[in-house]
């Protein structure tokens, strides 16, 4: 059993081993100097801002003062706060300050989807769903509790235009808050998301990830693909799988940002995260045979690789602790091969296996390091809006990345059931409360 359980752990390592070394690659490309592609071009583009709401009057005013702001033509652009089932003052907010608002709660049409996306859907529902390929050209989704970037509009308008239209756009995703340990440790692994993965990738020409808030969509590519009608706990994800499954193309830009609430507390991010990567499990595993023959059909197109592992990568804390998992089981291994006990007694493979996990594993360790010390400080410098001391820095990753274990376990036992949307409170005016 001890053999068997080596052998498992042993896979588990080179696949593990495979995706820290892509991992680390990608990182290479983030490290490039930015400069803007694309060059600035006239308000052409025009979009509809939905912003998904959900008993949300802490911060519904804040945000819709920020978006005020926004710095393109307002005849190119209507906002509304979808005010999904919101049984506090949401509304009445919304009134005050004379934003447009349609509330789910009045039932005229029926739900499709789940949470956030099935509110989405009824709101396009309410707008005239067909209609809205003819008014607009895109959509940009905002959560109740973001800020945006006064430019963000024109920087999208610019890059899309630029690009040839690509069905999708993903804004730099960044932080609200960052007080508490756990909200420092979101902050940071969206720095380094940001930029060692999602810059990465625009610069490898490979699709980008849709983060589930600030980001823009074409219209004529979501209404004809069906609008919002999701069955994961994850629309983000399962749009981003869709749009390279189309064969469209989902962007990055790096010159605009939106500020998004972290949860201040372990208690409030557990329950997010389980439900993100309950939902992430799900469209992985719902999307792994059709990838696989879209790699096979494609020739062996790199691109669906690049999605299968991004898909099933586990993230780096699963990673470090089937790390963990392998150095201990080796080193009891070796000593009771040393000591000549029975148990110890290993097949061709088994053996196989020993000789070659341990310089393996050291060479994973001193990558851990690299990804959680090294990559963490290099992104909060370059790019952080909220400088962060390095040691409350590292004491946020570690810990967001080591309860990533247990949210991920617990995803992975939920995964069939998406039906239960979590909401994730929201109290932070402001942004920057460093």
């Amino acid at each position: 059993m001890l053999e068997i359980l080596f052998i498992l752990v042993g896979i588990m390592s080179v696949y593990c081993f495979v995706i820290e070394t892509y991992s680390v690659f990608l990182s290479i490309f983030g490290y490039k100097k930015l400069e803007k592609y694309y060059t600035e071009s006239s308000p052409e583009a025009k979009f509809l801002i939905l912003v998904a709401a959900h008993n949300e009057e802490d911060v519904i005013e804040s945000t819709l003062e920020n978006l005020e702001k926004i710095d393109y033509p307002k005849e190119l652009f209507d906002l509304y706060v979808v005010n999904d089932n919101s049984t506090d003052r949401t509304g009445e907010l919304c009134d005050k300050r004379g934003a447009m608002h349609i509330d789910t709660i009045e039932k005229k049409f029926q739900r499709e989807g789940v949470g956030k996306s099935a509110g989405l859907q009824y709101a396009l529902r309410a707008l005239g769903f067909e209609k809205l390929k003819e008014k607009y050209d895109m959509l940009l989704i905002l959560d109740a509790d973001n800020h945006v970037d006064s430019n963000i509009l024109r920087e999208i308008n610019s890059q899309w235009l630029y690009e040839g239209k690509p069905e999708a756009i993903q804004t730099y995703l960044d932080s609200k808050n960052a007080q508490s340990i756990i909200s420092v440790g979101y902050a940071i692994s969206y720095n380094i998301m940001n930029r060692f993965f999602q810059l990465s990738k625009k610069r490898l020409g490979l699709n980008n990830a849709i983060g589930g808030t600030g980001f823009a969509v074409r219209m004529d590519w979501l209404i004809n693909t069906g609008g919002f009608c999701y069955k994961s706990l994850v629309e983000d994800l399962e749009m981003s799988i869709e749009i390279f499954k189309s064969g469209g193309r989902v962007s990055w830009n790096h010159f605009t940002r939106i500020y998004d609430e972290k949860p201040d507390t372990l208690k409030v991010s557990i329950k997010q995260r389980i439900r993100w990567c309950q939902g992430h499990w799900y469209v992985a595993f719902n999307n792994f045979g059709s990838l696989l023959k879209g790699f096979v059909k494609s020739k062996f197109n790199f691109r669906y690789i690049d999605q299968l592992i991004y898909l099933f990568g586990m993230g780096k804390a699963v990673q470090i602790g089937i790390l963990l998992i392998a150095i201990v089981l080796s080193l009891v291994l070796n000593i009771g091969i040393v000591l000549g006990y029975p148990w110890a007694t290993l097949s061709g493979l088994g053996m196989f296996i020993l000789k070659w996990i341990m310089p393996t594993n050291v060479l994973r360790f001193i990558l851990s390091f690299y990804s959680y010390i090294g990559l963490p400080i290099y992104a909060n410098y370059i790019d952080g809006s909220i400088k962060i001391n390095p040691i409350k820095m590292i004491c946020g990753v570690f810990v967001v990345g080591i309860t990533y274990i247990y949210t991920q376990i617990v995803g992975l036992m939920k995964w069939r059931n998406q039906s239960t949307w979590v909401k994730t409170p929201h109290k932070h005016k402001d942004k920057n409360l460093a």
